[in-house]
């Protein structure tokens, strides 16, 4: 990383492996010699994008594309190569809105793409549908898409998924424990990744209602119901017909495939509902969502933003929210920190979170520290609902 490339108080980590093996693939594909642009897809730690910096940094009117579909690394992206941002050399999705990749990089010039493989094959079709959408758009036919992941998370099924897009896919050589899978060729006539669809039965107001799920790229469900969202809403829809819940202003903090913001705008008419998610596949999808269950109305939102932050403070009679517990396969009970902050600053006095987790996971203290008082609704063997009042 050359010294222009981050702010000076940033300190990015090194290339590891995976992106080690990624770069040497690009090369020996020979796409990293020309003054041409880069499009960089999923970098959570910004070592990639810096390493396509360095690698046009010599090329004045080359520029580097960086996408991705969380909001916070976007951000981080941001304040991290401010410089090569305002100098044009890196281009980010920094809109309000987020925006697909194929129209995000559809102003590119770029042939080459530079990505860590999805978590989900889900989440690989998606993107490789994208990049057959783009390259068809655009005239590329030499469009070569460079994924790189651990060996141990690898299967065959990821070729195949990627060859219903590009006419020929091969691995690379292995780096350690880490190789890449190299796609070229996009087959034309590529259709655009649409939705999948399902649906869950859950209460509203005490009647049994059907809501249509949509699921969108690697959106957290797919568009199936989970079990720990709808323990919550059996608790939350007997509390809301008891009159134990009111609310003007409610909030789906990480809405998902929506399902939660689908019940709060079937379940309070009136009100103004709010899904919020650091995802844009979540957006997507929970607009989706709402489409499809004719719930679409100007009171109900849906927004791209990380931890509730254009939200007002004070500003939420009522908070659902079913967090992340698991970065990838592992268990973080971190993650959920920052959403109960977010979540303590929007809410009134008053106002009530109402929260599930994984039985085994004790966050009541948690909550305790946070709000006045913490009341647990339901709870079975894997999940428990919990209920605050700010």
């Amino acid at each position: 990383m050359t010294s222009t490339d981050a702010t000076p108080e940033t300190t990015l980590p090194a290339l590891d492996q995976t992106e080690r093996v990624i770069l040497r693939a690009a090369e020996e594909e020979g796409g990293l010699g020309c003054p041409c642009d880069l499009l960089v897809v999923g970098d959570t730690t910004g070592a990639l994008t810096a390493a396509a910096l360095d690698l046009l940094a010599e090329h004045p009117d080359a520029r580097v594309y960086s996408w991705n579909t969380s909001r916070a690394e976007t951000d981080a992206l941001a304040a991290a190569f401010a410089g090569p941002l305002a100098e044009g050399r890196l281009v980010l999705a920094t809109d309000t809105e987020p925006r697909a990749l194929e129209e995000f990089a559809a102003g590119s010039e770029a042939h080459l793409v530079l990505a860590r493989l999805p978590k989900s094959l889900a989440g690989l079709e998606d993107l490789a549908r994208r990049l057959g959408v783009l390259a068809a758009a655009t005239d590329r036919e030499d469009l070569t898409l460079v994924a790189g992941g651990r060996v141990k998370h690898m299967t065959r099924s990821q070729n195949e998924t990627l060859e219903t897009v590009f006419a020929e896919v091969r691995g690379s050589r292995g780096l350690g424990k880490s190789r890449a899978l190299v796609a070229s060729s996009p087959r034309p006539g590529t259709e655009a990744p649409a939705p999948t669809t399902g649906s869950a039965t859950v209460p509203v107001r005490g009647a049994r209602r059907e809501l249509s799920l949509c699921g969108v790229g690697g959106v957290f469900g797919g568009a199936r119901a989970d079990a720990g969202s709808l323990l919550l809403l059996d608790a939350l829809d007997r509390a809301l017909v008891a009159g134990e819940v009111a609310a003007e202003t409610a909030i789906d903090l990480g809405c998902g495939n929506g399902l939660l913001t689908a019940y709060l705008a079937a379940a309070l008419p009136d009100a103004q509902v709010l899904g919020s998610d650091d995802d844009a596949d979540a957006v997507a999808a929970t607009r989706a969502t709402l489409a499809a269950n004719g719930l679409e109305r100007e009171s109900v939102q849906v927004t791209w933003e990380t931890s509730l932050s254009r939200q007002a403070e004070a500003s939420a009679d009522l908070v659902l929210l079913n967090p992340p517990f698991h970065d990838g396969t592992v268990v973080d009970a971190t993650l959920v920190q920052g959403l109960l902050d977010a979540a303590a600053r929007v809410l009134r006095p008053g106002g009530q979170l109402w929260f599930v987790h994984n039985s085994h996971l004790r966050y009541r203290p948690e909550l305790g520290a946070r709000f006045g008082s913490v009341r647990q609704r339901t709870r079975d063997r894997r999940f428990t609902v919990l209920s605050a009042v700010r």
